[in-house]
């Protein structure tokens, strides 16, 4: 008779966005990680920076995403993936991208949510971030979501490619490239990570100091919706 394996505890754990202290927590890990990314000027315009606090934070409400997050052994985030899962607005759509047919109705029958951004603090090596990514594929999975969208600049691109990661659009906007990709959540789950080596930083790019995003760009001519600019959290998208 086989002794069943006990359930390994989650690595990771999903943030409690309703909580103002858990927010914060995540506000200024977020500002930490992108406040020194000179490389990607595009951020500095479109996320809602909270400089003289040191938060940053994502336009996208907060009842409208969810926070997964790898902590350090003394409780720090060092790293993080955001998920927009209702996509009442698609944010890479302010960049011209939009679904193709074959993951709308009636061709595709399950959900599709979007990625707004992913960072690590003071983690080198990005194998130690592969439990962020397998739980935040699994839960995503199990919560009836099949794929998942995003954009990136191509100097991240390696570390996506080698998550099966499928390129729909390429555009430019103020002289810096963006590509929109589609996950295929199955497909990472089930991948054995440790058979196929992580990209290391260096092999991304020379400027990217353990900082890997994903998340879509501005469109600069785009005006703030004002039916959200209210809240602070107005219909632009995050990179």
């Amino acid at each position: 008779m086989t002794t069943p394996h006990p359930t390994s505890p989650r690595a990771t754990r999903s943030l409690d966005l309703s909580t103002p202290a858990e927010v914060e927590t995540f506000e200024r890990a977020f500002y930490q990680a992108f406040i020194h990314a000179t490389h990607n000027r595009l951020i500095h315009q479109l996320w809602d920076w909270d400089h003289p606090n040191h938060r940053l934070r994502t336009r996208i409400p907060y009842p409208h995403q969810r926070i997964y997050t790898l902590h350090h052994p003394d409780g720090p985030i060092r790293a993080a993936i955001a998920v927009n899962l209702p996509l009442l607005h698609l944010q890479a759509a302010a960049f011209g991208f939009s679904l193709p047919a074959r993951l709308l109705p009636p061709a595709h029958t399950e959900s599709i949510c979007e990625f707004l951004t992913f960072f690590t603090l003071h983690t080198p090596r990005l194998s130690q971030t592969l439990p962020l990514w397998r739980e935040t594929f699994l839960d995503l999975r199990q919560a009836g979501f099949s794929h998942a969208v995003a954009t990136t600049s191509p100097r991240i691109l390696p570390l996506y490619r080698w998550m099966h990661a499928e390129i729909l659009g390429e555009t430019r906007i103020n002289n810096e490239t963006r590509l929109f990709l589609l996950f295929n959540l199955a497909i990472h789950h089930h991948h054995r990570h440790h058979h196929r080596p992580a990209p290391s930083p260096s092999a991304t790019s020379k400027q990217v100091p353990q900082l890997f995003t994903i998340s879509p760009p501005p469109n600069p001519t785009r005006e703030p919706d004002p039916a959200h600019a209210k809240s602070g959290h107005p219909n632009q998208p995050a990179r």
